[in-house]
């Protein structure tokens, strides 16, 4: 990787974890909370399986405008970003799914609960080199 390609991707991953310490968080299940609750804030994190007009009202108890939705790049995880933006809307409540993109993008992971052991292992590929 070159160095400006490095710095750059250092500088988004950066700013990408920025906004996700201080986000409320809509994830799939407990796996993908476990992986990101070193990350968030406490109480911060919500999960969608199987109850996510609920995950929406927490949300909207939060005051927030906006919630980073974060689920699996995969069929089901589409499906359900997809859902929780329609529901967080009824709320008046933006779903970030740019952020998820971005995020799952630069890990090359496809299932959140990998999330740690991939951010752990960008960030000591990008301090290597």
């Amino acid at each position: 990787m070159a160095p400006s390609e490095r710095k750059a991707q250092e500088k988004e991953l950066s700013k990408l974890m920025e906004k996700l310490e201080e986000s409320v968080v809509l994830v799939e299940g407990k796996k993908d909370e476990r992986a990101l609750a070193p990350y968030i804030k406490e109480g911060r994190i919500l999960q969608a399986s199987g109850k996510l007009r609920t995950a929406c009202e927490r949300a909207s108890g939060e005051h927030v405008k906006e919630v980073v939705v974060l689920t699996d790049r995969d069929k089901a995880g589409e499906e359900l970003a997809r859902m929780a933006e329609e529901e967080l809307g009824r709320y008046g409540i933006r779903a970030d799914l740019e952020t998820r993109k971005r995020l799952l993008a630069i890990l090359r992971i496809t299932h959140v609960e990998n999330f740690a052991k991939k951010y752990e292992e960008k960030k000591q590929e990008l301090e290597e080199n």
